[in-house]
């Protein structure tokens, strides 16, 4: 068995995951403060101090490496929200209000993210395919979060209604950003005034 080769006392696999991140934080902050057209693999690798070798060592492409970014975002923000409904009040305001909250906190701290998976993705096919496969995944989760008494068909129809409203509504703030705690309020009154109706909706 060949020996594991080391630099520095870090193993070749730890230095290609460091050098990934490198291009993962490079992107997320040319795509998020310049959008599309600022991300390059040139301009990548000038921010994450690499060679183009590097890169490739990681992405295809840089449409690769735009992907990569929003899926580290959307991973992040259902990581979090799960981490706040651990946490959060068994009462159903109280869990709506705790997985919102971080996902508005998360935008809020870091708008670059917030440009990348809501922006981005209108301008971009590839990240508007993801987009959609995304706003299915939350779906899905926040339909698991409906309670009982509705059906499959109300409880599908009930959480993409939501998401997207939510996506939407965070596209708009993002641009012209409000309290975070007015938004948080008004959208938790949202989704449990929808969450209520989901029980009216044709079965």
């Amino acid at each position: 068995m060949a020996a594991v080769r080391t630099y520095g006392g870090v193993g070749a696999a730890d230095r290609e995951a460091e050098r990934r991140a490198r291009l993962l934080a490079a992107g997320l902050d040319l795509l998020g403060t310049g959008g599309l057209q600022a991300a390059t693999v040139r301009k990548v690798c000038e921010a994450a101090r690499l060679t183009p070798r590097y890169f490739y060592e990681s992405f295809p492409d840089i449409d690769a490496l735009t992907g990569a970014v929003f899926d580290a975002v959307v991973d992040e923000m259902v990581a979090r929200g799960h981490a706040a409904l651990a946490a959060a009040p068994a009462d159903p305001r109280g869990r709506v209000r705790a997985a919102l909250g971080s996902v508005i906190a998360l935008l809020g701290d870091d708008p670059r993210k917030g440009r990348v998976v809501l922006a981005l993705a209108l301008a971009s096919p590839p990240l508007a395919a993801r987009r959609l496969a995304a706003g299915r995944r939350i779906a899905g989760l926040v339909g698991e979060r409906l309670g009982a008494g509705v059906t499959a068909r109300q409880r599908e129809f009930a959480a993409r209604f939501l998401v997207g409203a939510f996506a939407e509504t965070l596209t708009a703030w993002l641009d012209d950003p409000a309290p975070d705690d007015a938004l948080l309020d008004d959208c938790t009154e949202l989704f449990l005034a929808v969450a209520a109706a989901a029980r009216g909706l044709t079965p």
